[in-house]
């Protein structure tokens, strides 16, 4: 590789680096409530009973469906790149450390990027639709003496803020507000769903063909179960949930298609056509690609 090349790919690194490492830190501040950015405040009716379920403590908590839904697919995808490495190594060939850790970049970076977008976009959607959790009143505890519930024997909207309530923990009153889209949903559904697609092309085990369906089942499964887990301990309506996965799967569906090699490693006109593969800057050197035939994870 010419010295230009090189110092092109490496600055193209460097600026994929600082772009992962904004998106994840302006993700973490948004959850945090780091950036002073105000939650839209909206009101509700007295006797609205999906707000009265009492606050309960997570079933799965966020550092739990962090590891699942991002630490595991990154160390399964680490291992199985490791295994095409090896398997395409000559008779004799030392390991290339480049080369695999060029292919873990493309795939494993790319795969982090966009959870760290799936991430910004659920909390900017959180701050904008301010929509209450099913256990606000329990965590506000409004003074109900001070509120206009009724009017002429009419329930009506009181479009008040927090200062009629009389809960004492702050922050998590604010959290009482950022109920849709669930962010435990939109990160389990992205993590899993560009895992799954990961497994479609490229692991293989030749010996039990039912064997990657089974996987991809047991991943989705798991997704599901966390969503639903948000609802069963009252964190979210069923409707922040839904949207929460359908957010995660159409980034995953997008990084995927547009931004992650994955495709590249397809045979036909998927590879051919996709500017990804092309691309003098970010595609796999000569090095980097399979042989014509598909290339396999074979376990024996």
């Amino acid at each position: 590789m010419s010295p230009c090349r090189m110092k092109d790919r490496a600055a193209g690194i460097v600026l994929d680096v600082g772009i992962f490492l904004t998106v994840s830190i302006l993700a973490g501040l948004l959850s945090f409530n780091k950036l002073g950015t105000k939650t839209t405040v909206r009101g509700f009716f007295c006797d609205d009973q999906s707000l009265m379920y009492p606050y309960r403590p997570d079933t799965v908590s966020i550092g739990l469906a962090a590891i699942l839904s991002a630490l595991i697919p990154v160390i399964l995808m680490a291992v199985i790149e490791g295994v095409h490495h090896y398997q395409s190594k000559r008779k004799g060939q030392r390991w290339n450390h480049s080369k695999y850790a060029t292919t873990c970049y493309k795939t494993i970076g790319v795969f982090l990027f966009g959870m760290g977008v799936t991430m910004v976009l659920g909390e900017i959607g959180k701050l904008v639709v301010g929509r209450l959790r099913p256990h606000f009143f329990d965590v506000c505890k409004p003074d109900y003496s001070k509120l206009e519930c009724v009017r002429n024997n009419i329930s009506v909207y009181v479009d008040v803020g927090d200062q009629y309530c009389t809960g004492t923990d702050v922050a998590l009153m604010i959290d009482a507000r950022k109920s849709f889209p669930s962010n435990h949903a939109s990160a389990v559904f992205f993590g899993f769903t560009y895992f799954i697609i990961y497994l479609q092309v490229r692991f293989i085990w030749t010996r039990v063909h039912l064997f990657r369906p089974l996987l991809q089942a047991l991943f989705m499964g798991v997704a599901l179960y966390i969503g639903l887990s948000r609802v069963m301990d009252y964190k979210h309506h069923w409707s922040d949930v839904l949207g929460g996965a359908v957010l995660g799967i159409i980034v995953a569906v997008l990084i995927v298609r547009f931004v992650s090699i994955v495709p590249c490693y397809r045979n036909g006109s998927d590879r051919q056509n996709n500017i990804k593969c092309t691309d003098v800057n970010i595609r796999p050197t000569d090095e980097d690609r399979l042989p014509s035939q598909e290339m396999k994870v074979q376990v024996f």
